[in-house]
């Protein structure tokens, strides 16, 4: 498998990976173009044709024309095997060139090996690793567009991210090059690729208005700079057409590609870090002890840190990343808003965007929810929820509901309130006299013994006895996330909320965690049509970008605090960044990215994959039991399988797989004994795989099997 992590290189840059918006736009030109131009500054530049279709027979071999156009310009004789590793006769896609040819794979000495019924990403980056250990830079070409599937497994795209360099887009210079270019782009950028400038190839010799238009409208609009425009040639020549491209800007951008804090400067913060910074959920001790990870930057899934290192986000920066880090259209909505006003009091007045993200998210929500309650974190979320249930029930005849239901193994957040209704003893134990007393109920936990049956029934128990007493019941909607990834069975949440209305008590469904597609449905509740009296939302609501939370109730709720200023039913509580309109600016894009990607449609197979790759967890000898929901899954390890018997504490099984698992490029943060895998949703098949079978993997190093 591949390694997202790696040192860094003994030159700027590795290489560069030139794509176009198309086909016959000019890929091979400029990428000739710009291996003779390094040439000429003395580098050793190598040259790759991965891929590459309507190749000629010679002497019963496969030639790539495309290949031979670039080792000419680069001065280089690499073996044709090494430089074009997959070609093939049809001019087509190469899916279709896979089906429609008994083309066979050859070694070096061009002997017939097998036939190829899949290109391997594995194979095309052992050859392009051993270019770049032969060169200073190596160039590589790609095949038509992005999306070109290469076969049914894999793209371009991927190819591009296998190989980890930095893209080059060739355009053409004129009509429809701005919707192409931009289309490209914004695909580029969802699949966690960092682009550096477009190149515009083929501008008239007297450009027409909109060569001279189109280049200023991609700048602004794309937010990338224009690194050259090659004109029309009466006699195309790779080197006249380097003259027309900005060469010193683009190793300018490579080098800083693969620029990293000066290591003083990395050693210095994580100095500092230690000394200053108190870190959430963190033995402090023993983190002033270790090297701190500190993250730079980030793009599409994947992490990085001072140190350079790449990492794939298997934890969604806690839950909260959706579409990817640095999504252009998320980047964009927030540009745009900070260009009008940062914030602006909900308190009295309002505001542009919190008003249609409010409308944004009652279409999405049960349609029961007519009203929004902004704060800024799940826990407020729930505190809120807790505070308009009990309030309503004091001000609407009901003064003996004082109190709420809640589950064993729960979690809803860490101010007082939202820890009096959890229910993990090691999070919550400790703050006991500060906290108000309910009634818990035991949850679903199959693997520990207790059964959908066995919580309904003690459920019930206490809703018979107690009704008259309890404002609401909070409940985690079919996972209970903080706990380990606990899936809750079939029909039981539906059945909490027939209950819930038998006895009339308030229904708080906590979404903070399962909402925004990460059960994959919207919202988790729509999964089981349970229509709650409030429904809180926070962590992936922003897209991952900015702290923000809603809690959504009822008309009926709403109206029971209506009445004249001095009746004092007005609800008493807010948040000075409550509403904050740059938040929900870009809660409200993110909403429109799941219409417009079709992320829910397209989450299907992702979902399906994750599954497959979990299989292979259930035989090992210390994993007691994987459950999954969507992409939220967990992956309870075990001291004695036959037994369940977990692992002590101080054994840090867990986190001892997720040590590991740092070293192979992957982010992952466990819970007790869980190790938790919740991808953001931009994650693609490819890196599901990735993340499982390196997980499996660094599970079987920790416990020696």
């Amino acid at each position: 498998m591949p390694r997202f992590s790696r040192p860094a290189p003994p030159v700027p840059c590795p290489g560069l990976f030139i794509t176009g918006t198309d086909t016959e736009v000019g890929k091979t030109f400029v990428t000739a173009a710009l291996a003779a131009a390094f040439r000429r500054r003395g580098m050793d530049v190598g040259v790759m044709k991965p891929v590459a279709t309507g190749c000629l027979k010679e002497n019963g071999l496969l030639v790539s024309e495309d290949a031979r156009v670039l080792t000419a310009s680069s001065g280089v004789a690499d073996p044709h095997e090494l430089v074009s590793p997959y070609r093939f006769e049809p001019p087509v896609a190469p899916l279709v060139a896979l089906t429609l040819t008994p083309t066979l794979s050859r070694d070096g000495g061009g002997n017939r090996v097998r036939a190829i019924k899949e290109i391997s990403l594995d194979r095309i980056k052992q050859s392009f690793d051993m270019l770049a250990r032969k060169h200073e830079i190596v160039l590589v070409e790609g095949i038509g567009g992005l999306l070109v599937p290469l076969d049914k497994k894999s793209t371009v795209a991927d190819l591009a991210r296998r190989l980890d360099l930095p893209i080059l887009i060739v355009a053409r210079a004129g009509l429809g090059t701005i919707n192409h270019t931009l289309l490209t782009l914004k695909a580029a950028r969802s699949e966690g690729l960092n682009v550096i400038g477009v190149v515009l190839n083929g501008r008239s010799a007297t450009p027409s208005l909109s060569e001279r238009t189109n280049p200023d409208v991609i700048r602004r609009l794309g937010d990338i700079p224009i690194l050259g425009i090659v004109p029309q040639m009466a006699k195309p020549s790779p080197s006249t057409a380097a003259s027309f491209i900005e060469v010193e800007e683009i190793l300018s951008r490579l080098k800083k590609k693969e620029e990293r804090l000066p290591l003083p400067e990395a050693k210095r913060l994580s100095r500092i870090d230690r000394k200053t910074v108190w870190h959430p959920f963190t033995q402090m001790q023993e983190w002033e002890q270790g090297e701190p990870l500190i993250v730079e930057s980030a793009q599409g899934v994947y992490l990085r840190d001072t140190r350079g290192n790449k990492y794939l986000d298997g934890v969604s920066s806690l839950w909260v990343n959706l579409h990817g880090h640095r999504h252009p259209d998320l980047d964009r909505a927030l540009r745009e808003q900070l260009e009008k006003v940062a914030h602006s009091t909900l308190l009295g007045a309002g505001n542009i965007p919190s008003i249609e993200l409010a409308d944004e998210l009652l279409k999405v929500a049960p349609q029961n929810l007519k009203r929004v309650f902004y704060s800024d974190s799940g826990s407020t979320a729930v505190e809120i929820a807790l505070k308009m249930a009990f309030q309503y029930c004091q001000q609407n005849g009901q003064p003996r509901r004082k109190k709420f239901i809640h589950f064993v193994n729960a979690y809803h957040g860490d101010t007082v309130g939202s820890v009096s209704v959890g229910g993990i003893d090691l999070f919550h134990q400790v703050y006991g006299p500060l906290l108000f007393k309910g009634f818990k109920v035991p949850a679903p936990y199959p693997y520990r013994g207790v059964s959908g049956a066995d919580s309904l029934r003690a459920l019930e128990k206490v809703m018979r006895k107690h009704h008259r007493e309890a404002a609401g019941l909070v409940v985690e909607p079919l996972v209970q996330g903080a706990s380990g990834m606990i899936v809750q069975p079939k029909g039981w949440l539906k059945e909490v909320g027939r209950l819930c209305r038998k006895y009339g008590i308030f229904l708080i469904a906590d979404e903070v965690a399962v909402g925004f597609g990460r059960t994959g449905t919207m919202l988790a509740c729509e999964q089981e049509n349970v229509r709650p009296d409030f429904l809180c939302v926070a962590k992936g609501i922003s897209g991952g970008y900015l702290p923000l939370a809603a809690t959504l109730t009822t008309e009926k709720v709403y109206k029971g605090f209506l009445g004249p200023y001095a009746s004092s039913r007005t609800f008493f509580h807010g948040h000075s960044y409550t509403g904050n309109p740059l938040a929900c600016a870009v809660a409200l894009e993110s909403l429109k990215i799941f219409r417009r990607e079709k992320v829910l449609k397209n989450l299907q197979p992702k979902i399906r994959a994750l599954a497959w790759e979990l299989k292979a967890f259930e035989s090992h000898p210390h994993v007691g039991e994987v459950r999954q929901r969507g992409l939220m899954a967990g992956i309870e390890l075990v001291a004695d399988k036959k037994t369940a018997a977990p692992y002590p504490l101080e054994k840090k099984a867990s986190i001892r797989v997720c040590q590991v698992l740092r070293t192979r490029g992957i982010l992952l943060r466990p819970l007790g004994n869980v190790i938790v895998i919740i991808p953001p949703l931009a994650i693609n098949q490819e890196e599901i795989r990735f993340l499982c079978r390196e997980t499996l993997a660094a599970i079987g190093k920790t416990t020696g099997h």
